[in-house]
């Protein structure tokens, strides 16, 4: 399967990967493109040269026409391939030899991935694509859209590959472990308890034998609590670093047991597929993808379940989040266990602190009334093989004129999130695979918002709207400045998402100028309906003429990724114009 799907996508898959490179690197800054009217160049070091055709996109972007791409040496055509480009750039971005051969991990699985995903899409239409279930959906999606290298899972060799990554659409059972109590930090919202969550993803039968094999180590099986693990994760990284925890019987490894899962999007949240509306379960992977480690942080635990539940409580009382139907996919526990000898060294990479662990989160099946359905954000990114983008599907089947589609998709998705932002002091990075859509009659309706531990932050000033927040909550959540926190919905969903939406619009008749005119005269006209509000919407204001440029692909090639205690931070040093400035006042 790996060796055809390269066979039939390798030079399209280099070519692609190339075209991406030159454009986000150029947004990022790392270096400036020469264009003559829809003809760009780019000359990395002295004799060689790309060339291409593009379009200047409304966030200064050149969106790339990977077909179009030429690389030439001393005026001669020559080979496009992703490594030799990095090669390249090498001097230009200022990376070392070792560094570089890092990223050629990442970038070759990253091209494998992409290979594999373009075989397996080969004959479906962005129809088919379309309407797939979220589940089924995000198995094909491309991965994140501004990291160049979004499949680098470095760590993953082709087996396992084969056994946990979307594209390979493979379901699978977890590995259980029995934790004493003594060693187990847990936390439930005590609307459910963790006995609960057990038996939603292993059936009766299968606990007794658990239990069974638990009394066989001769231990008093009532000090222990069940926590799922990943597979690979216990294979690779668990079975080795707990093995002093497993001498002195303070963690028991059991085996394989329960429903089967199939990877999310983000590869560590994990659907039950044989009972889809119970909970899914995210899992610590110790592999670096995109920016970071995947593992789980001890340091949200305890306050995960506690502002799971306080964001559910505004938005089952709030009258606009009631009107618009937003919905919190809540969290009600989670769990964490150190590694005995790793805790103690503060300063270790930050991946040994973060290897057992587990948050469950309710499902959006579980969610969904009749009628309705579920797509990631992400899924109005992406397009079928020959470039028809999956929006287009909707917006068709919808019955809606493309103004009206997006007027609707404005108001379920940015406006709770600025109110939420804007009134609660609360932000919530609002990424292509952090924001469930719920369509009905393929037109949008309402979100789903999740991601509590990590991806949510406060405004730094004191607000009544926050009294009812527990310290625990406010210590071990990242506090902001105004000027700061509105960031994570200009660049979180703005530059993020909505950056990458607004090209394909365009294509089916809609200009970008008018895309971002649709969006701030609803965000005007939301602004206008909440009069008490009006001194936050000025010290949040989105409509600035200039906003902050975040580099994510420069910092993560600088960034000493194995070494760090800290995970790797975005460039953050330069401004861009404001779509939404520009749309309203052109």
């Amino acid at each position: 399967m790996d060796q055809i799907a390269l066979h039939a996508h390798w030079p399209a898959a280099n070519r692609k990967m190339v075209a991406k490179l030159i454009s986000e690197l150029a947004y990022e800054q790392a270096f400036t493109i020469e264009e003559n009217n829809a003809e760009f160049s780019f000359t990395p070091s002295q004799g060689v040269g790309y060339y291409f055709s593009g379009k200047r996109n409304i966030w200064g972007q050149i969106v790339i026409v990977p077909t179009s791409l030429e690389r030439r040496t001393n005026g001669s055509p020559s080979e496009i391939t992703a490594t030799q480009f990095m090669r390249d750039i090498q001097c230009l971005i200022d990376i070392t030899d070792d560094a570089l051969a890092e990223h050629f991990e990442d970038l070759n699985a990253t091209l494998l991935g992409d290979c594999k995903l373009a075989l397996r899409k080969a004959n479906m239409s962005a129809k088919d694509l379309a309407f797939l279930s979220c589940e089924q959906q995000q198995l094909l999606f491309d991965g994140h859209p501004k990291f160049a290298f979004n499949k680098g899972r470095r760590g993953w060799g082709s087996d396992d590959l084969a056994l946990y990554a979307p594209e390979s659409e493979r379901a699978f059972q977890l590995s259980w472990v029995a934790v004493h109590h003594s060693i187990l930090q847990k936390a439930t919202n005590h609307k459910v308890e963790w006995e609960e969550l057990i038996e939603s993803a292993i059936n009766g039968t299968e606990l007794y034998e658990i239990d069974a094999l638990l009394s066989s180590f001769n231990v008093d099986i009532s000090n222990y609590i069940y926590v799922p693990v990943h597979p690979w994760q216990w294979r690779q990284k668990l079975s080795i670093l707990f093995a002093r925890e497993m001498a002195e019987k303070t963690l028991v490894y059991l085996g394989e047991f329960g429903d089967e899962f199939l990877p999310q999007l983000s590869i560590r949240t994990l659907s039950n597929t044989t009972r889809p509306d119970n909970y899914d379960i995210k899992l610590p992977l110790t592999i670096m993808n995109t920016s970071c480690y995947r593992g789980i942080p001890g340091r949200y635990i305890l306050a995960g379940p506690m502002a799971s539940d306080w964001l559910d409580s505004i938005f089952k009382s709030d009258e606009l989040f009631i009107n618009k139907q937003a919905e919190v996919l809540q969290e009600p526990a989670a769990g964490f266990v150190a590694q005995s000898d790793y805790k103690l060294l503060v300063d270790a990479p930050y991946r040994y602190h973060e290897l057992l662990g587990v948050i469950w989160r309710e499902s959006a099946q579980s969610k969904l009334s009749h009628n309705e359905t579920a797509i990631l954000m992400a899924a109005l990114m992406e397009s079928d093989e020959e470039g028809t983008p999956l929006i287009s599907e909707y917006i068709t089947a919808s019955g809606l004129s493309i103004e009206e589609w997006l007027n609707k998709l404005f108001d379920a998705v940015v406006i709770p999130y600025y109110h939420l932002l804007c009134k609660y002091g609360v932000s919530l990075i609002a990424h292509g695979q952090n924001v469930t859509l719920v369509m009905e009659n393929a037109q949008p309706k309402r979100i789903l918002l999740k991601d509590f531990q990590g991806d949510m932050r406060l405004i730094e000033r004191d607000i009544p709207e926050q009294e009812g927040l527990a310290p625990l909550i406010k210590e071990v959540t990242v506090s902001l400045p105004e000027e700061l926190i509105i960031h994570d919905l200009q660049t979180g969903h703005f530059v993020t998402v909505l950056r990458f939406i607004s090209p394909l619009v365009e294509k089916l008749g809609l200009s970008e100028i008018d895309f971002y005119q649709l969006l701030g005269l609803r965000i005007k006209a939301y602004v206008k309906e909440n009069p008490d509000y009006q001194d936050r919407f000025e010290r949040l204001n989105l409509f600035k003429p200039r906003i902050l440029r975040i580099g994510l692909n420069l910092a993560k090639f600088r960034h000493s990724t194995d070494s760090s205690a800290s995970r790797m931070l975005p460039d953050m040093d330069d401004l861009l114009d404001n779509p939404l400035y520009m749309a309203l006042n052109k």
